[in-house]
């Protein structure tokens, strides 16, 4: 073999080599390329779970938050509720329809105590019965803190009135009614509650009444409710009033007879 073919037989050999060393660079290259898609992809991944991951739990949180704020509201509207019961507002103001404290009940002027004529069947039924007229009605202007079932006023049907001398001559500016709560109730409703209610002052009895306003008792309510009146004054005395009348329109359902647990008058007594 000449010098020549040597020389020619070792380029040949060197190409090769250098072509396998090239071709070893570009499936490098390629290699660490690919491993850096997959790194970046996989990071990627990661990346996009721990946001949704995130996000997942700050829904969650604002989910649980606004169910913690609602369950907060309720409790605070509960308690609200429970102080109203334990301390009413009609327990807080005086009370100028008092019994202990000078007024009282004008039987003749009231509608009669509902008696079911079923119950006088003797003449000491029939004692009990007179006995229990003028009792009855004064129940509804002692001002018990607590009431209970059955100790009532109860006059027949769903209209029925009640008329009384006040403690004092007073510009009456708001009145309560009190009934038990449907939770007393042992047949769980107080259909016998006073609904819609009319009150008037007159400032002598042998005057014309004037209607102070008509307002609504809910059964949904506090046992005691209290209301303002809208009373128009156009001068100093106009608005006091010694006699007031309570004048019950409707109840809620009960045909029979409707019960009045309490009444009272409140108000400022003129300067």
């Amino acid at each position: 073999m000449s010098h020549g073919d040597h020389h020619h037989l070792a380029d040949s050999v060197f190409g090769d080599r250098e072509s396998s060393n090239r071709d070893i660079q570009i499936g490098a290259v390629r290699a660490r390329s690919e491993e850096r898609r997959t790194f970046d992809l996989s990071l990627k991944t990661v990346v996009t779970f721990l946001f949704l991951l995130l996000l997942g739990f700050g829904i969650m949180h604002c989910i649980s938050a606004f169910i913690q704020l609602k369950e907060v509201r309720e409790d605070v509207r509960a308690l609200k509720r429970q102080m109203c019961m334990v301390v009413p507002l009609a327990h807080a103001t005086p009370n100028f329809a008092l019994e202990s404290q000078g007024a009282r009940v004008l039987h003749d002027l009231s509608s009669e105590t509902y008696f079911p004529q079923e119950n006088v069947k003797t003449l000491w039924d029939r004692i009990c019965y007179w006995l229990n007229l003028s009792k009855a009605r004064r129940r509804a202007i002692q001002g018990h803190s607590l009431l209970h079932p059955g100790q009532c006023w109860a006059f027949s049907g769903d209209r029925g009135h009640l008329v009384i001398s006040l403690s004092h001559p007073v510009s009456i500016t708001h009145v309560t009614i009190g009934h038990i709560a449907k939770s007393q109730s042992p047949h769980g409703d107080i259909r016998s509650a006073p609904r819609e209610f009319s009150v008037y002052g007159m400032k002598n009895i042998d005057e014309e009444e004037i209607k102070l306003g008509t307002l609504v008792y809910e059964q949904e309510g506090t046992p005691y409710q209290t209301f303002e009146l809208p009373v128009s004054t156009t001068n100093a005395d106009k608005g006091v009033f010694r006699y007031v009348k309570l004048e019950i329109e409707s109840n809620w359902g009960n045909t029979d007879y409707t019960c009045l647990y309490s009444f009272r008058v409140h108000g400022e007594l003129p300067t």
